[in-house]
């Protein structure tokens, strides 16, 4: 029996060692799950916002922070009390019982939304962010735990980096929320029994190391100062890149989750035992990484996915540059927490220097470019000594390094891939640019061509041009100052498109409600006795409509404002009272998801007279939503599709995709013009999107298919 007990030991070892990696696999796992999860549900509270994901992923990493601060402290008096704390968000769990579809109050948008998740989920996130600090706690404090707690680090990251990927490629495209918060209450009580087991099979005295102080108090500051920077920096330029994608992709986890995987991953391969990616290898592709997306960020923003391959190719090289400098300067196992601390406390600020900070200062997303710059500083600074012995030791691969960042300006914006407005920039004149929680804007003059007006002077020009306002990438209204041709739609409303044919007839006396104002070009539309009522979320953008464009001024129609998202107010409005309506309210090429839902066309039926025609604007260069408008609109609506090609385009019009949806008791035939189909014969199948269940996904793969 004696010469067992060994072997004994070891299984119980062994045993224990997998309890703690699983319950912090477990914790990672239900804390990166948790993250997007949230966002889903709170979007449509706040109008699609795309600082929606960047506000609430600041939140979690403030939460974060501050469970780090709490392990700190209590690191070596944990007992059956913390149990009780892992066990006290069971009380009010599922976490969303308390969101729903509710109108945003009057303050600052992204400090209600951080209030909205302090009250119902901090405290769940709280104890989930302490697992795997806790875990590396219990386990040196156990006599049966064999070998380094730093291994649990690692089983934290994949448990996060699954619980992302999990998330878009299951939970989201298989499981409405309601079901996403069953499983994931379920998850959280094994939490609860996994972390009891965990506490039971480690407890024992408190036995703190009589080291620590003396480590503690011998702890360097410039070792605590670039811990922060090193942790912050590849934080905000995650969050930088994270706008990017959100402001052109859409405002949904399938986007949100791309740049956070990234950044994850980094973390994952960095602290690895094993040297996944040659430090050197990092170092020289450091400033071609710097390079090409400070030119991709200025020079082809929405070109192409091709850009956001880029500006993701960018991400993950600057920030395992970022996270190998933090395990270069680790510190002894001791030090863990403090450690930990830092990091989290840099990752935080990093945060809230993009999410709260950036947009009151800068009117676009200047920040990406700028924490470029300070990332290729500390990184300078940092190995100032190591340069030029990477430069005399690989002189070849440096010179190579050198030459692609040289070309890759040129590569960039002479790549067919990239698509380059075909207006000429000579003489653009920015007008006016703002940034609210909403969107970025930007009111663009070009003059007229000096070739052919030259009878008129240089100033004519200007002021006779065209006017674009842009809004991401994307240009969202275009009027030309001509007098002749002043009041006539253009881009995707031009009279000889697919809104020409639905609104350009002979009917009147119309009621309308227009879901998105842009620069009001669809006033033109109507005239003298009838009504339309734009629905617009953004107070900002009625204020570019109606002082920096004229069609609102210029349309003899009665016009009225509703601010607000266009669901809740759209709510109030007198059933059976509009003859049209028309939803467009594309953010960039951003789907407003709650506006394409089941719950959305019913409540848009309600609102339409018998007659009365729904018209929604779909045009995008990454999602095909023709599918989802098949699947999601009921079998009382009759649906017809056109798609107009680049083909046969006058100057100052653009290629648009169109639905048109009538009860089926009221319609005789389609729209009488040619190139209109049924969408029961469109060949794509689409995914029911409702309140509670949306896949982004499948119409993303729609759109890349081959044709």
């Amino acid at each position: 029996m004696g010469a067992r007990l060994p072997n004994s030991n070891s299984e119980n070892a062994m045993r224990i060692n997998l309890q703690l990696h699983l319950f912090v696999f477990l914790g990672a796992f239900l804390l990166f799950t948790m993250e997007p999860l949230v966002a889903r549900i709170l979007l449509p509270v706040h109008g699609g916002s795309f600082h929606v994901w960047t506000t609430t992923l600041t939140f979690f990493q403030g939460i974060l922070f501050l469970g780090y601060v709490y392990c700190h402290l209590v690191a070596h008096r944990l007992g059956a009390w913390h149990l009780l704390l892992v066990a006290s968000p069971l009380i009010w769990l599922p976490i969303t019982n308390s969101f729903g579809l509710a109108s945003p109050g009057e303050g600052d948008p992204a400090w209600e939304l951080l209030s909205q998740l302090t009250l119902h989920i901090a405290l769940p996130f709280g104890v989930l962010a302490t697992t795997s600090v806790i875990a590396q706690s219990w386990f040196t404090r156990s006599n049966a735990a064999q070998g380094s707690p730093y291994p649990l680090y690692s089983s934290s990251n994949i448990g996060s980096l699954l619980g992302l990927l999990g998330y878009i490629i299951i939970c989201e495209p298989l499981f409405g929320l309601k079901v996403q918060q069953i499983i994931w209450f379920a998850g959280y009580a094994g939490y609860v029994v996994l972390a009891w087991q965990c506490w039971r099979v480690t407890h024992q005295r408190d036995t703190p190391s009589s080291s620590q102080k003396h480590l503690v108090n011998n702890l360097k500051g410039s070792s605590v100062v670039y811990w922060l920077l090193l942790s912050a920096l590849p934080s905000a330029f995650m969050l930088a890149v994270s706008n990017v994608f959100t402001l052109e992709l859409g405002s949904v986890p399938l986007v949100w989750v791309v740049p956070l995987v990234i950044y994850i991953l980094t973390y994952i391969l960095t602290f690895s035992k094993r040297q996944w990616v040659s430090t050197k290898l990092l170092y020289s592709l450091c400033p071609v990484a710097i390079v090409s997306g400070v030119c991709s960020f200025y020079f082809a923003t929405g070109g192409s996915l091709w850009v956001f391959v880029i500006h993701a190719v960018s991400l993950f090289v600057l920030a395992m540059v970022g996270h190998a400098g933090l395990y270069r300067l680790r510190p002894p196992p001791e030090q863990l927490t403090i450690f930990y601390l830092a990091i989290a406390l840099g990752g935080w600020l990093g945060s809230i220097s993009i999410s709260l900070i950036a947009p009151i200062l800068f009117n676009s997303l200047s920040e990406y470019p700028l924490i470029i710059v300070v990332f290729a500083l500390v990184v300078i600074v940092l190995h100032r000594y190591d340069i030029p012995k990477i430069i005399r030791q690989y002189p070849v691969r440096c010179i190579a390094s050198l030459c692609l960042t040289i070309a890759s300006p040129l590569i960039i914006i002479a790549s067919p891939l990239i698509i380059i407005p075909d207006e000429p920039v000579v003489g653009r004149e920015v007008l006016y640019q703002y940034r609210s929680y909403y969107g970025i804007y930007r009111v663009v003059n070009n003059p007229l061509s000096a070739e052919k007006h030259k009878d008129m002077s240089s100033d004519e020009r200007r002021i006779l041009g065209k006017r674009d306002f842009e809004h991401g990438s994307t240009i969202h209204g275009t009027q030309v100052m001509y007098p002749s041709m002043k009041t006539e739609p253009t881009t995707y409303y031009h009279r000889s498109g697919p809104l020409g044919d639905l609104l350009d007839n002979s009917t009147k006396n119309r009621n309308a409600a227009i879901i998105g104002l842009g620069v009001g070009t669809c006033a033109a539309y109507f005239n003298e006795g009838e009504f339309v009522t734009f629905y617009e979320l953004d107070e900002a953008i009625v204020n570019i409509a109606q002082n920096l464009f004229t069609y609102l001024k210029d349309s003899p129609a009665t016009k009225k404002m509703v601010l607000g998202d266009a669901r809740l107010q759209l709510a109030k409005a007198p059933d059976h009272s509009y003859d049209v309506i028309l939803v467009d309210a594309f953010s960039s090429d951003a789907i407003p998801t709650h506006l394409m839902t089941r719950e959305a066309m019913a409540l848009y039926e309600s609102k339409l007279k018998p007659n009365g025609k729904l018209i929604l604007h779909v045009s995008s260069r990454y999602y095909s939503l023709l599918g989802v408008i098949k699947a999601t609109c009921s079998e009382d609506w009759d649906a017809y599709y056109k798609r107009q090609r680049a083909g046969n385009l006058k100057p100052f019009q653009t290629p648009s995709t169109f639905c048109v949806l009538t009860r089926k008791a009221e319609a005789i035939s389609g729209p009488s013009h040619r190139g209109w189909f049924s969408l029961s014969e469109h060949p794509d199948a689409g995914s029911l999107w409702t309140d509670d269940y949306i896949n982004t996904l499948l119409p993303l793969f729609q759109m890349l298919k081959p044709f």
